[in-house]
């Protein structure tokens, strides 16, 4: 495969489950932050997600887009889900947006391709925290299990569909782009 790249299996995302359960109520609070350029306000309102951002996009201009920023601000959620913020740190020099995205049951997320100038000096990865899905990218499939680590090609078209009747979740960040990384 050469648009999804396996990092790591087997992680033991136990105790990020057990903060993400401790605070039910960080889910959608990026909603309540201020000069982020919601992408809720650019047509992603109608996807079948929920959302729960530890670090997201900021405009400095309220007719800008976060897409095509650079700035980020941490939610209040961010102070909560440590750890997850401790495996970025431990597993990553520098990282950038970040959340939680939960996905119903037979729930997708169609083929799409995140545009905007933010995206062009960024990697993209997942961290597989419950349920099962397959991701596609690039015509290239994967199903993802809980525990694993993946980098795939944000710049191809990419969706996602839930496999069973787990709920899936999972933690996907942007670390900036570096050619010695080993991915």
């Amino acid at each position: 495969m050469n648009n999804i790249k396996i990092i790591k299996t087997g992680i033991n995302v136990s105790k990020i489950l057990k903060q993400l359960d401790q605070y039910p109520e960080d889910w959608e609070g990026q909603k309540k932050v201020d000069n982020t350029g919601s992408l809720l306000n650019r047509g992603y309102a109608d996807l079948p997600v929920g959302v729960l951002q530890l670090v997201m996009g900021a405009v400095a201009k309220a007719e800008d887009h976060a897409e095509d920023s650079e700035l980020c601000v941490k939610t209040p959620a961010y102070y909560h889900h440590t750890e997850m913020i401790g495996f970025l740190k431990r597993n990553f020099k520098k990282f950038d947006r970040c959340g939680f995205l939960s996905l119903a049951p037979g729930g997708e997320v169609g083929q799409h391709i995140d545009e905007g100038k933010y995206y062009q000096t960024r990697d993209r990865y997942h961290l597989a925290i419950k349920g099962k899905y397959r991701y596609t990218v690039g015509g290239e499939s994967y199903d993802v299990e809980p525990g694993t680590l993946l980098w795939f090609n944000n710049k191809l078209m990419h969706g996602t569909h839930v496999i069973g009747d787990e709920v899936r979740v999972t933690f996907v960040f942007d670390v900036p782009h570096s050619k010695n990384r080993r991915i």
